[in-house]
């Protein structure tokens, strides 16, 4: 009989990478989203082994049971959804060790894009929690210093968080080691060699990878996601839901949305908008 542990894996939660609004502009906007990160996965019973927030988008790896992944991916987005628009997640199984450690650093690294310091320098990742030997137990203050009220308004969550956790009492943060697995991810890697040498990715490599999570990404969208969308742009064009809207409209919609990265030239996104396959072949 398999143990709970037996039946763990690891998933990678995600935004939209190639939107073009900015969702997580400010730092209230990043608190926000990061403390979302460890509250939900706290609520659904999974643990996080690295996150990063960036300005339009955040990558997350969590350690759990299919049903408890699932789970977080779907209060993270509730969570976020009260603030941010447009925000949809994927969940995606990572299969393998290898594909575990390559995804793992793929999140570690993400900020470097417009970030030109080292990762874990990064304030809004996991920092230098892996392989090192200064304690993080000091940092902050104790959130059981703050009364019920104080850590709902302030964590915006009636769930009970534990009071051990830590948080950063000027930006609000909740800090990195309070609910990443950074063990689990010593384990994994093996050695700091083993961690260094694979901070070091091809360009090619991580450009395919970048194609692959973004493939991924506008695949699991749903009719009922795209439509929702397509229902709000609609409304702002010409007053109605897309029922309503004439032909040229739902086409503006279409086109729109496959501008903002928001859907893929899919059946799918056609059925969503009401519209034929064919009529989105000449949409820029």
């Amino acid at each position: 009989m398999s143990s709970k542990k037996d039946m763990e894996s690891v998933w990678h939660v995600y935004s939209d990478g190639t939107r073009t609004d900015i969702p997580f502009n400010t730092e209230e906007d990043k608190v926000y989203a990061w403390n979302s990160v460890a509250v939900s996965a706290l609520i659904a019973g999974v643990r996080i082994l690295v996150s990063t927030v960036n300005d339009t988008h955040f990558h997350t790896l969590a350690v759990g049971e299919e049903l408890h992944a699932e789970r977080y991916r779907r209060i993270l987005k509730q969570r976020l959804s009260r603030r941010f628009a447009n925000i949809f997640l994927t969940c995606d199984l990572i299969p393998s060790r290898d594909e575990i450690l390559s995804k793992f650093m793929y999140v570690y690294r993400n900020c470097l894009d417009f970030y030109k310091n080292l990762p874990g320098e990064y304030p809004w990742g996991a920092g230098h929690l892996y392989f090192s030997e200064l304690s993080h137990s000091i940092r902050g203050r104790e959130i059981s210093e703050l009364t019920v009220r104080e850590q709902r308004s302030l964590f915006v969550t009636r769930h009970p968080l534990p009071p051990h956790w830590r948080y950063d009492p000027v930006s609000l943060r909740i800090l990195p080691e309070n609910f990443i697995d950074f063990r689990y991810v010593e384990n994994l890697f093996g050695t700091v060699r083993a961690f260094i040498a694979f901070q070091y990715v091809r360009k090619e490599d991580e450009a395919a990878m970048k194609q692959e999570v973004h493939r991924h990404y506008l695949e699991s969208r749903t009719i009922q996601d795209l439509r929702r969308i397509g229902n709000r742009y609609a409304k702002n064009y010409c007053g109605h839901t897309l029922t309503g809207s004439p032909l040229n409209i739902r086409l503006k919609v279409a086109s729109r949305m496959l501008k903002e990265g928001l859907s893929g030239r899919s059946p799918s996104l056609a059925k969503a908008l009401l519209l034929q396959p064919d009529d989105l072949r000449f949409l820029v």
